[in-house]
């Protein structure tokens, strides 16, 4: 081997087994894979990072003597089958990822019509309103609150859904009833969910925290889980300055090359999952 031809090749991904990108060469038998040996956040986050090889980060080159396929390296537990022939793995170098894609909250309402300014959070929770699902934080998420799109896409603040009538829609409202008592206190059960509790018997089907007549509070004091979502996601990744060693030690060979590993396109959104600070 002197040198790695996997340009023309394919980079895919290990979606249930750490973090792993491979390239195979069906005409050699032989493989490039990259494995980071945690949770890196590149597929979580938009933007650019480097990541030096060391430990549990490695490129590993493997050359088998029959044709291999995905499930050899998407497997807990690599099989004996094919066998290796020669194996160099990395022992210093840096990787490059950039990671392209747009966040969203997927609440039924358009990025650039929920904030314009990409900037704005509503109930101060420390997650803008673009990808917060609930953007007054009390506890009811965004797209249950009756949000409602003109023709255009744009939010039809004096059709969208306002119980108290006092021209801020439920959905930027902490009071939705305007009892004086806020939404997310209303959670009778304390499951941090207000539209599961009910406790007028004359009207069964309108929630607590909708209904002024009832004036239940506990006090809550925590926020739901949030989830929010990087779709389109496209993550590039290069490798610069490889030194490797095959496996009993004896050869060494260094690449100084900033080589283009590939270009990995997701297939299905990347769910993010935070539970912001209660403030």
């Amino acid at each position: 081997m002197t040198s790695f031809d996997f340009e023309e090749q394919t980079l895919q991904r290990c979606d249930d087994f750490d973090f792993v990108f491979f390239k195979i060469n069906p005409d050699n038998n032989e493989s490039l894979a990259l494995q980071f040996g945690g949770d890196s956040g590149f597929l979580e986050e938009i933007g650019t990072q480097e990541i030096t090889l060391s430990g549990s980060n490695s490129v590993v080159y493997r050359r088998f003597k029959t044709a291999v396929t995905a499930d050899y390296f998407c497997n807990p537990i690599p099989p004996v089958s094919p066998t290796v022939a020669e194996e160099f793995t990395s022992t210093s170098g840096t990787i490059g990822i950039m990671t392209t894609g747009t966040l969203t909250d997927n609440d039924g309402i358009d990025t650039e019509e929920e904030d314009d300014t990409e900037l704005r959070d509503t109930d101060g929770d420390g997650i803008i309103d673009i990808l917060d699902f609930d953007d007054d934080g009390d506890n009811v998420p965004t797209s249950s609150e009756g949000v409602v799109l003109d023709e255009n896409g744009a939010i039809d603040l004096v059709a969208s859904r306002d119980t108290d009538l006092d021209g801020i829609p439920d959905f930027l409202d902490p009071d939705d009833d305007g009892d004086g008592v806020l939404t997310i206190n209303e959670d009778s059960n304390m499951d941090l969910d207000p539209t599961n509790d009910n406790s007028d018997p004359d009207i069964p089907t309108i929630d607590d925290y909708l209904n002024a007549a009832v004036m239940t509070n506990v006090n809550t004091q925590a926020y739901r889980e949030h989830v929010y979502f990087l779709r389109g996601i496209l993550v590039s990744i290069d490798m610069t300055n490889l030194d490797f060693r095959n496996s009993n030690g004896e050869e060494v060979i260094r690449d100084i090359r900033t080589v283009e590993f590939g270009t990995y396109t997701g297939a299905a959104d990347f769910e993010i999952r935070v539970t912001p600070d209660f403030n």
